[in-house]
Order: C-alpha cells, then structure tokens, then sequence
C-alpha cells in the first residue's frame, strides 16, 4: 500500500504508461520481487526495465528488502582477478539449526589494477576504494561497478588521499568525504549521484583546524561518519581525536579519545547503536572503548581476554576483526581459506564464542576451474554488515 500511494512512483507510471502497450505497474511489481542479479541484467532487456530499476522509489524500496538480510562479503585477489564471495550473516546461534552456511552468491572480476580497501567498510551496499594514483573510487558489489569520482583540486594536496563514504538515512543520500594523507587538510566532500546542495562537485568543508587523517577504517554511524585523524602525520600515535561528520548538515566535530597513550591496532566499529574503538596488540586480548555518550564525550573502557586463539597453525591463518553483526557479536574471519574454513562469532557481554563452518569457496572444483594449486587463497577483506544496492553513480 504505501509503494502504492508513494507520489513518486504514481507520476513516473503515469508517465510511462502513455504510447505503450505494456503496464509499467505490473512490470514495476515484477522487477521489485526478482534478485539483484536478475535486476541487473533486466537493465540490458529494455529501456523500461532499465528506467525502472534506476527510479530512486525503486531503489529505496530494493534497498529496504535487502537490510533485512546483511551478508559477509569475503574477497581475495589473484593473477589479475578479484574474486568476491557472499555468505549469510548469522546471528546469535541457534541450537536447533546446523552451524554451517554455503555460498549464496561469487563471481570473479578482473581485479582494478592496485586498488586498496584499508580505509573500507561497507556503507549501505557501497564501498570506498583507494589507489595510487590519488582518484577516489566507489565500488558497488551488487552492480559490480567501480565508478572514478572527479579528481579534487591539483592544488589541495598529495596525489596519496583517503577517502569515506557516508550515508544519510532520513534522505537517503551518499556522501564521500576525502583528503590529503601526508598534510594537514581541510575536508571535501562530494554528493553522489550529484543530488544535494553543490552537486557533483567537490566542497570544501570547515569548522575544524586542518589535520591529517588516519587511513585506517572509518565507520558510519546512524548518519554521522566517524574516523580518527591527528594534527600531523607524526602525530598519529599519541595524539589522536575523533572526527565526526554528519552526513545531512556536513558539520564537522572534534571529540578528544582516551586512548592515545594505549599502544596497538585501533579499529573504529558500530556496535547495537554505539561507535566503539577495539584495541588490538596481536595477542588474544582486546581493549574496547565504546562512545556512550558523544555530547558530553563519555567514554566506557573493557579489557577482554578471547576465549579463542587468533592463529590456527593447522590451517596455517590467522583470525582478524572484520566488523559487528546486529546482535553484537565481533566477526573473526581468517587470514587465508581453505575448505571448509571458519568463521568466528565472538560475543563481548558473555565473553563466548561460536565457529560457522563455511563450505564450497576453496574446494577442489573451484580451485580446478581457476587454476590455482593446493596453497590457502589469502584473503584480501572481509566487509560485515553488506547489504545490497542499486544505487548508481
């Protein structure tokens, strides 16, 4: 009913049900119940088909049916190729059922040249890329399309960026937000699709001091982007803040973190709600700050021993926290695969844990078919919480 009544969708039918023989209604509601693979390529069957897939009522409404069921997106690199795989996210185990899951969908790509992710998460079905040659790049692995955003200013700094992707929810808008890595900088962000105030060009946005950001792993958090950054590049160590960025107004704050003097791996994460820092030194205990309160900067600490080890000498890997599922379990996903491998559900509040067996990525057909021998496939990122988009650029 309320796709029904959505004004939107009523003009753009009325339109398109003019000098045609076909009703744009029934092929709407055709389309919206197809996967998002069989919408892809209904694009390439008719200019209709492709008009409709493309309307933004269309997308959101995609877009809905796909966050009810996130997936973990696994991917690794080789002789020229990407190859991406998509298991189901569990939540919290349920004894009755097999703690196995299969593949739900994989394809291989060819890979985009030296491109990174070190910066990445997976942002409402979009993710930010890096490369070397300093054009932000946005990869949607439902589409699996990389678009070039235009190049910043020459003049605003090094060729050698980092780059975020934002989402607002209540107006369901991307935004990329980018800046120099060696230097001291002020913001730009871009809206994608070039909607919103400014288009598709790059602003400048103040309210800070210029500084440098830290490349690894921002995260988005119910509209607000967070990342960590430091005056200078020198200072990244030990003298850290907190930078948000609200997605809707692009206001920019400054939040000083308790951590600055605890040595190890900082890792940004949203957990139920709530942006927590786990701090990781290679061992199998963790630190965890997490944001309790971000007006008055609260800040909650908790030191966690893993009930897990993090290296498996038999499979030759080793376990790295790739995000949080909705239930608030830690997603552990092996350094390299083989089959079957595993995955490890940890749960901070219990301090328990849960293995998924995961079946058919490395196995002998596979390999067979690509061509590689029996060494384990090393993985090259893991994004949790993936779900899927239509959004193009």
């Amino acid at each position: 009913m309320g796709e029904q009544q959505d004004p939107e969708k009523k003009e753009f039918l009325e339109k398109r049900s003019k000098g045609t023989s076909f009703e744009p209604d029934l092929i709407w509601e055709v389309l919206s119940r197809l996967p998002s693979k069989s919408i892809v390529q209904s694009r390439c069957v008719s200019k209709l088909c492709s008009s409709i897939t493309t309307q933004p009522g269309f997308i959101r409404s995609f877009a809905a049916r796909s966050s009810e069921s996130p997936c973990l997106l696994i991917l690794f690199k080789d002789k020229g190729n990407m190859f991406v795989f998509s298991l189901p996210q569990q939540q919290k185990h349920n004894l009755n059922s097999n703690n196995h899951v299969a593949v739900v969908d994989s394809y291989s790509m060819p890979c985009p040249g030296k491109y990174h992710f070190l910066s990445s998460e997976s942002v409402h079905g979009l993710i930010c890329v890096e490369e070397p040659s300093g054009n932000p790049q946005v990869w949607n692995p439902t589409t699996r399309r990389f678009s070039t955003l235009p190049k910043p200013a020459r003049r605003w700094g090094d060729d050698d960026r980092v780059s975020f992707v934002g989402y607002d929810p209540v107006d369901c808008t991307y935004k990329v937000l980018s800046m120099p890595c060696r230097r001291p900088r002020q913001p730009r962000a871009l809206t994608l699709g070039g909607g919103g105030e400014g288009g598709a060009r790059w602003r400048v946005i103040k309210g800070l001091p210029e500084h440098a950001p830290f490349r690894r792993g921002a995260r988005c958090v119910n509209g607000v982007l967070y990342y960590l950054a430091a005056p200078t590049l020198d200072d990244h160590r030990d003298n850290q803040f907190l930078v948000s960025f609200h997605v809707r107004s692009e206001k920019l704050s400054m939040m000083q973190v308790p951590w600055n003097l605890t040595r190890g791996l900082r890792q940004l994460l949203h957990c139920e709600g709530k942006l927590i820092c786990v701090i990781s030194n290679g061992g199998d205990d963790i630190i965890m700050w997490t944001l309790e309160d971000a007006e008055k900067h609260k800040w909650s600490y908790k030191h966690l021993l893993l009930p897990f080890s993090r290296r498996d000498p038999v499979a030759r890997t080793r376990f790295s926290l790739k995000g949080v599922n909705a239930a608030g379990e830690f997603i552990y996903v092996p350094s390299a695969l083989v089959n079957p491998f595993h995955v490890i559900y940890f749960d901070p509040k219990a301090v328990s844990f849960r293995r998924v067996v995961v079946d058919g990525v490395a196995d002998y057909q596979f390999r067979r078919q690509n061509g590689f021998g029996d060494y384990p496939l090393r993985t090259s990122n893991a994004f949790s919480n993936h779900v899927e988009t239509l959004m193009s650029l």
